[in-house]
């Protein structure tokens, strides 16, 4: 193996441990300088933000499929499971830099996008945990695939 390759190798990991989540939060803009729990509605925004990331995506995305599927609109593919379109759904609550963006331009208050920021890094990293601990025991066990015989055309 060239030198390259042994280098090219060795770094992998630790920079897609390390170097590249550090480069994200950097440039992300991520400053909890005016962040203070004593306002309530502080409090709530970060909440917010938290739960909507580690629950309300993770449930749009897998209502959604289940709705689709459910009206036939389209069937899973073969091989593909409920569990893994949860760990997929799961996985959807990660993303913290269009979350990011998006509290820049909703909240005006230092303090209110200082705990929507808080709020997105919490909930990424809970969607990351779940998303994690649903793979290693859930996705490579048998589960039960809806049953749908065909799409709406009769064509699999």
């Amino acid at each position: 193996m060239a030198a390259g390759a042994r280098v090219q190798r060795a770094l992998h990991t630790p920079v897609n441990l390390g170097v590249m989540p550090l480069f994200a939060l950097a440039n992300a803009g991520v400053a909890l300088g005016g962040l203070t729990f004593g306002d309530p509605l502080v409090t709530q925004v970060g909440l917010g933000v938290t739960l909507g990331l580690w629950l309300g995506k993770p449930l749009g995305v897998w209502l959604a499929c289940r709705l689709l599927v459910a009206l036939r609109v389209c069937v899973l593919p073969e091989g593909v499971t409920w569990s893994g379109i949860t760990l997929v759904a799961l996985l959807a609550g990660i993303g913290f830099t269009m979350a990011i963006f998006m509290a820049g331009l909703s909240f005006t208050s230092p303090a209110w996008l200082a705990a929507a920021k808080l709020g997105v890094l919490l909930g990424s990293t809970l969607a990351a945990v779940g998303g994690l601990l649903w793979g290693r025991f859930r996705v490579n066990t048998p589960t039960e695939r809806l049953a749908v015989s065909s799409c709406p055309t009769g064509e699999r």
